[in-house]
């Protein structure tokens, strides 16, 4: 390991190191660079597919010639067919003539051709260019060195292919544990780790997980080297293989990967693809272990049709699952919890240091000169002396009373009227809809908390105004349920009736909905297939009702999976949901302004700053047509007086204007989705067109903000389709022109051809955990000599990356609430899950305990920030600092988000919309969870 010559400072450590020639030494793969004409008779092939499936989205099937050739080259294989540079990419060479036989079954077998009559004399085309491709060994060294002072720009297949060397080296030591134990790692032909001979099991039997670690190949923006990424995650084992949507397979022989086998079919059905068996059978190949799955699939298929004939429960053998491990297709309830916790990802950091030594080099991170914002929420700032002397109390008296209490969730009555002010209006009332007497008394105690009022004596009438701040702040209830329960089939417009009239924002009332509503439940809704009880949810219904009528609304559950929702504390729904509300408002309250004061030569505080959000809409079950695009974007204004209050403006792709937050919100929700053009347009064409939308709306927002300048932040990977400047191999480019072959964007950055009325500065955001490093600790170094230095488990800081050129790079921190929280244990920061202590039931209370195993272990994250653009290095450094104090002082959370104020903002008036559905997590088929005690384990 190369140390450094650190200064004083505070440094992260992260699962992230330079993957320089000397790491990856001397191994080769065997790449075969397929030239203009296969790929062209490749698009003809997927073509011909198209035709014969019927469907515009589907592609030529060359899984099945990839697995094949896994199999008989022992795993690592990667095809890529389409881009740019297509390519085979192999760590074993593949002989030619077995090539060509496996794409003409390929290619036979997609078409339909009987597997017993394809002529493999007679192979096509496409098949003959595959295979006459000149296979070239090349050493991975070769294409790491970087140059000095430019992105890395190394060849598609060498991200592909470096971890299956790094993952073997770094299986062949054990993974350590504290207690002595060792743990083996596999490695898998993804070029990762898996744990398979160390499953983790839960308490009562049967039911597995295993640990998965990912060795990832990725660049950083002005890193000259790409970045070896490492990660660790939780991989639950279903009961079912006909249920999933992949498997991990133990290949016969040694030495040789996990296969991870992707299964085809619908669920209930799913198996090894058909064609890959016909095709392994006619070349004569060892393919057992495929079909051992296929087995396995027909034996569960017999199992599901005889509880369908007999009306009896499907349950599915809970055993060790042997050589095959299937991986659910969705995120089902599980007894083993999620994420594998901060001592695991510390000791994974150990493990690649010891396997890697010398050879790699790790990141290096210095805490930024930043100080975040004191939140409203955070925790009484007291002196050492006056909190040794509140501890001594406590222990003496024994109360439970916090040594450091937390100030009000809520903001101050006088702030929520200060921008409701800003608004135009002289009043807030806010509107509680409701059809059970428990949702209508946890609404009048969040009232009570929130605006400090005695419960006792206290009650509602029927439409009758409850005063709850000065007569500018009131509240009203009305008992709608035809309104609000789950159903369908009726108006839920006329269910509303004469309340609809009071909901209006007019004569100075700003009005804001807050309604009761539930997940409808299958018990009540007998036949209705489970695809389709989303349409029996009321939410979307009445939301898109409220929405027309220009009524910002949140929602509180009222009813969960076990009854009446009736919480014995705190009420943290309740009071999130009420928060969230004065979102949909619009309101932004004093803790804006404290959180963006400028701290430095750069006034970010004069600045007005937009989030763009930008979603692509896949098709769900039953809908048509090519997917949607979504664009949703806010704007936080600077107050005109520094008395007054920022105030947020909103546009959406559906009405493509900008106006007050809550009315763009309303506008949205009150229409579905953009629907696409009927006109054919090409992958470029569709998100130049979404581009354009942006830049007319920041061409129309110049207007609004008279002379106001601006800042743009966007989310990396959904954003860069649209603007090729966010590519980190485009970081500084100048603008090209369009043309050639299509494959570069119309913008090179959002405003970019806005001339004089261009953003100040673009601040690209990073939230992917696959693109990422991943924390694991911070070391202090103090400035005396001799000074020892200080561990620390977690950070909430930011931390400046070291770059080799270009402009500077920040991570900001977040530790998760559920890691850090009151009462939440801190799971997984001193043991891994192998460690796990079991639960312990005692008729002395204070002897029992909950097992540690169904728990969710948490790890910090990462929010990668870089400000592209900006006048100065001291302004970008000072754009980064706002931006982490925008996302540590939300604008109604208690804690941080991920997305700082402006983008978060705009993305929830797209997770808010009606056509966004809300999803339960499930039972899954044949396993029985949802029925015991460990069912509450799924996250």
């Amino acid at each position: 390991m190369n140390d450094q010559s650190f200064e004083p400072g505070k440094y992260l450590h992260t699962l992230a190191y330079r993957c320089t020639p000397a790491l990856v030494g001397d191994a080769t793969v065997h790449v075969r660079h397929l030239d203009t004409e296969t790929a062209k008779l490749w698009a003809t092939f997927t073509a011909q597919c198209r035709k014969r499936f019927g469907k515009e989205e589907a592609q030529a099937p060359y899984t099945i010639a990839t697995t094949v050739l896994q199999v008989i080259t022992g795993g690592y294989v990667y095809f890529e067919p389409k881009g740019a540079a297509p390519f085979l990419v192999s760590r074993q060479p593949i002989d030619s003539d077995l090539l060509c036989k496996a794409f003409t079954l390929t290619y036979g077998l997609a078409l339909g051709e009987q597997v017993e009559v394809i002529d493999l004399r007679q192979p096509p085309d496409l098949a003959v260019r595959i295979a006459r491709t000149p296979e070239r060994e090349f050493a991975l060294e070769q294409h790491l060195a970087g140059a000095k002072g430019a992105q890395p720009d190394a060849p598609n297949w060498l991200y592909k292919s470096v971890g299956w060397g790094l993952a073997e080296r770094l299986a062949a030591a054990s993974f350590q544990l504290a207690n002595g134990r060792e743990i083996t790692l596999r490695p898998d032909i993804t070029g990762g780790l898996v744990a398979l001979d160390d499953p983790w099991e839960n308490e009562s039997g049967g039911r597995y997980a295993v640990c998965r670690t990912a060795v990832r190949l990725k660049t950083l923006p002005n890193v000259q080297h790409p970045v070896l990424l490492l990660d660790a995650r939780v991989s639950r084992i279903s009961s079912s293989l006909i249920y999933s949507s992949t498997a991990l397979a133990i290949q016969p022989g040694e030495g040789r990967p996990i296969l991870e086998v992707k299964l085809n079919g619908r669920g209930g059905t799913k198996t090894i693809p058909r064609q890959t068996l016909q095709a392994l059978g006619r070349l004569e190949m060892d393919y057992s272990i495929l079909q051992s799955i296929a087995k396995r699939s027909e034996r569960e298929q017999k199992l599901r049709e005889r509880a369908r004939a007999f009306k009896e429960k499907l349950q599915f053998p809970r055993e060790h699952p042997g050589q095959i491990w299937p991986i659910p297709a969705k995120n089902y309830q599980h007894p083993i919890g999620t994420g594998v916790g901060m001592h695991h990802l510390r000791l994974l950091r150990a493990h690649a240091d010891a396997v890697f030594g010398d050879d790699a080099q790790r990141l290096s991170l210095r805490q930024s000169a930043m100080t975040l914002p004191r939140r409203p929420t955070d925790p009484e700032k007291v002196s050492a002396q006056e909190y040794k002397r509140r501890k001594e109390e406590r222990e003496r008296t024994g109360s439970k009373e916090p040594l450091r209490p937390r100030g009000s969730l809520f903001p101050s009555a006088e702030s929520l009227c200060t921008s409701v002010a800003e608004s135009g209006f002289k009043k807030l009332r806010i509107a509680c809809l409701w059809y059970r007497d428990e949702t209508r008394q946890r609404m009048l105690q969040t009232f009570c908390h929130a605006f400090g009022l005695s419960p006792v004596g206290l009650d509602t009438q029927e439409g009758v105004e409850l005063d709850l701040y000065q007569g500018r702040i009131t509240a009203v209830f009305h008992y709608v349920p035809e309104f609000l329960r789950p159903g369908r089939g009726r108006d839920r417009a006329e269910a509303l009736g004469a309340v609809s009239a009071s909901l209006r924002s007019r004569d100075g009332v700003l009005v804001g909905a807050w309604c009761e509503t539930e997940l409808p439940h299958a018990d009540d809704f007998p036949g209705t297939d489970a695809r389709d009880l989303d349409d029996q949810d009321a939410k979307p219904q009445t939301k898109a009702v409220l929405a027309r009528l220009d009524v910002p609304s949140q929602y509180l559950m009222g009813r969960g999976k076990d009854g009446v929702i009736e919480p014995g504390g705190e009420d943290h729904p309740a009071q999130m949901a009420l928060l969230d509300l004065y979102r949909s408002l619009g309101i932004a309250d004093e803790r804006i302004s404290n959180a963006i004061q400028g701290t430095s030569g750069f006034p970010v505080d004069q600045l007005a700053h937009v989030g763009v959000h930008v979603r692509q809409q896949n098709r769900r079950y039953g809908e048509k047509g090519e997917p949607k695009i979504v664009i949703t974007a806010t704007t936080l204004v600077p107050p005109q007086s520094p008395q007054g209050a920022w105030s947020l403006l909103g546009w959406s792709s559906t009405n493509p204007v900008w106006r007050p937050y809550r009315s763009a919100q309303n506008s949205f929700h009150a229409r579905p989705y953009p629907e696409p053009s009927e006109e054919s347009t090409s992958y470029r064409q569709k998100w130049d067109g979404a581009a354009d939308m942006v830049e007319r709306a920041l061409s129309d927002l110049v207007d609004e903000l008279d002379g106001v300048p601006y800042t743009v932040t966007v989310d990396a990977q959904s954003a860069r389709r649209m603007w090729d400047g966010l590519q980190n191999i485009r970081l500084g480019e100048q603008p090209k022109p369009t043309g050639g072959d299509g494959s570069r964007s119309r913008y090179q950055l959002p405003g970019a051809r806005l001339g004089a009325d261009a953003p100040a500065a673009i601040i690209r955001l990073n939230t992917e955990d696959e693109d990422v490093p991943q924390p694991v600790s911070v070391t202090h170094l103090g400035k005396k000599d001799g000074a020892e230095p200080v561990e620390k488990d977690t950070s909430t800081l930011l931390f400046e990356v070291a770059t080799d050129f270009g402009t500077p790079l920040w991570l900001l921190c977040n530790v998760p609430r559920a890691y850090d929280g009151s009462g939440a244990g801190r799971l997984g920061s001193k043991r891994t899950r192998w460690e796990t202590e079991k639960s312990v039931q005692s008729e002395d209370r204070s002897k029992r305990r909950k097992g540690e195993m169904p728990q969710n272990f948490y790890a910090m994250t990462a929010t990668e920030i870089l400000p592209i653009g900006g006048p100065s290095d001291e302004a970008r450094e000072a754009l980064a600092a706002m931006t982490a104090r925008l996302c540590h002082q939300t604008l109604f959370w208690s804690d941080r988000a991920r997305y700082p104020v402006p983008l978060h903002a705009a993305r929830q008036m797209d997770l808010d919309h009606p056509q966004y559905r809300r999803e339960a997590v499930d039972a899954e088929p044949g396993t029985g969870d949802g029925e015991g005690a460990e069912a509450g384990a799924a996250d």
